[in-house]
């Protein structure tokens, strides 16, 4: 029967050559779509280069003080330098624990105008990101401790600022009024990483804290990031509960203001979170609210697909009056048209899946997807079974979608009616 199925399916394709191609254009060009936004998200929350660890990784950057009176907002923000250094690096539940701080450096060089990232760490930062050194190596606590002027940079800076030279330790770096030593270069992290930058990185003290007395809670603002590692996932809840606590403690501490911190985070948590840690209501409020989207986004065209498949109902009405005439049941004709809608539907898939991959190949760097407000990222490969599963997902969706209705209409028909002029 099967056979049949299939057999029926290649002579109506070829038969109506002008629906198979709308049929399958429209499909094709969703499962494309889908394709590379789940090929780029993956990208993004499994990690790569240095963020190889990130499934073991925890995030904190969103920060928040307000003034205990109702009705005031409050204002948003990283972590402190105290809070980070005296509090967070303290936290016993994880392996290793990182603070740091980013921000943006342009500067001329050669005439050229560039635009390049800078990042203030610890010692930590380079035991829980794994950057692979070209040269050189990272700077130690002590030399964190001692506000040394070392700096790592990235590959592409050390092209930049000098060329074609391979030996680049020792060689200065100035970066806005500051002074720096080459002391390593590293690979560069991946276009698609939303917690590493490529540019410069420096130890931390290196930069004093200035005092901000016009801030909000001027004890409260700050711009650190801290991350928090660990051996496995089965630690995290417990990284959570010390976290908060700490930030429990400091709140009740203080009766002047309100602090809440989110998280810590996963990668997929922090894609997904509000950006107001008193009011989070976890990223599986906000999931929803994609996955509507994401059915939305189905949904249309599986109803165009709809439309196609009830005008080829009408051209094979024939077909199917004399089928049910000798006995055909509407069970066995409904599971025909499904099975072929499915077949058409996974036809298309496929060609969606090619286009995806050559789309990506050809307009990678050019073309970015948003993964979250404020922030966007080229299209990447990333293909797995995670992926290749989701993807098939949606095109069994789109046909099962797309055709039961038609085929629910087609079952119902009264062959002797129809053949007298009827409507199927």
């Amino acid at each position: 029967m099967i056979k049949n199925y299939f057999k029926t399916f290649w002579k109506v394709a070829k038969q109506n050559k002008l629906f198979t191609f709308l049929s399958l254009f429209g499909i094709s060009l969703t499962i494309m779509f889908v394709m590379i936004l789940s090929m780029t998200v993956n990208k993004v929350v499994k990690g790569s280069g240095p963020e190889k660890d990130l499934g073991k990784i925890l995030i904190s950057d969103h920060f928040k003080v307000r003034d205990q009176k109702p009705g005031h907002p409050g204002v948003q923000s990283g972590l402190t330098t105290k809070i980070s250094r005296d509090y967070m690096k303290n936290i016993k539940s994880a392996d290793l624990v990182s603070m740091y701080f980013d921000s943006d450096w342009e500067f001329m060089q050669n005439g050229k105008h560039y635009t390049m990232g800078f990042m203030g760490t610890d010692a930590e930062f380079w035991k829980v990101f794994d950057f692979k050194f070209l040269q050189g190596r990272p700077y130690s606590a002590g030399e964190v401790i001692n506000q040394s002027n070392s700096a790592i940079i990235t590959e592409s800076l050390k092209e930049i600022l000098f060329g074609n030279e391979k030996e680049v330790i020792g060689k200065p770096v100035k970066l806005l009024h500051l002074s720096f030593t080459v002391l390593g270069v590293v690979e560069d992290p991946s276009p698609t990483s939303q917690n590493l930058r490529s540019g410069l990185f420096f130890p931390y003290t290196a930069i004093p804290e200035y005092p901000c007395p016009n801030c909000y809670a001027p004890a409260y603002s700050g711009s650190y990031t801290v991350a928090f590692k660990a051996h496995d996932r089965s630690q995290f809840a417990s990284i959570r509960k010390e976290v908060q606590e700490i930030i429990r403690r400091l709140d009740a501490a203080d009766p002047e203001f309100a602090i809440f911190l989110s998280g810590p985070n996963t990668q997929w948590e922090n894609l997904l979170a509000t950006y107001d840690p008193e009011f989070d209501t976890g990223p599986w409020a906000k999931l929803r609210k994609y996955l509507l989207w994401g059915f939305g986004f189905i949904f249309l065209p599986a109803i165009n697909l709809m439309a196609l498949n009830f005008a080829r109902i009408k051209e094979r009405g024939e077909e199917i009056a004399i089928r049910k005439s000798f006995g055909a049941s509407s069970a066995v004709l409904k599971g025909q048209f499904i099975f072929e809608n499915l077949l058409l539907t996974l036809t298309g898939g496929a060609i969606g899946i090619l286009l995806s991959f050559f789309v990506v190949a050809l307009l990678g760097n050019t073309l970015s997807i948003p993964v979250k407000a404020g922030t966007t990222v080229p299209m990447s490969f990333s293909f797995d079974f995670l992926v290749f599963g989701i993807t098939l997902g949606v095109c069994l969706l789109f046909g099962m979608l797309s055709g039961v209705l038609p085929a629910i209409r087609m079952s119902r028909m009264k062959p002797v009616k129809y053949l007298k002029g009827g409507e199927i």
